[in-house]
């Protein structure tokens, strides 16, 4: 039973995250031999500032291609 946990910024759409998660099912299934149905895929809605990295929050520290 495979459990794929997807840690996000809030405010993705229903639709989306459906999406998404089709989408990791059917890695699972083609790549893993996993049963469809036995795959589970848990998306955790995190607010930008509860995301830290480096020390520093999430917002804080702009994608590499944005850093001069």
């Amino acid at each position: 039973m495979p459990v794929v946990r997807v840690f996000f910024h809030e405010g993705r759409s229903p639709e989306k995250k459906r999406e998404i998660a089709e989408a990791i099912t059917d890695a699972l299934v083609r790549i893993a031999g996993s049963k469809r149905h036995a795959v589970n895929v848990i998306f955790d809605n995190v607010a930008r500032e509860d995301f830290i990295i480096g020390g520093a929050p999430e917002y804080s520290n702009p994608p590499a291609e944005q850093k001069e």
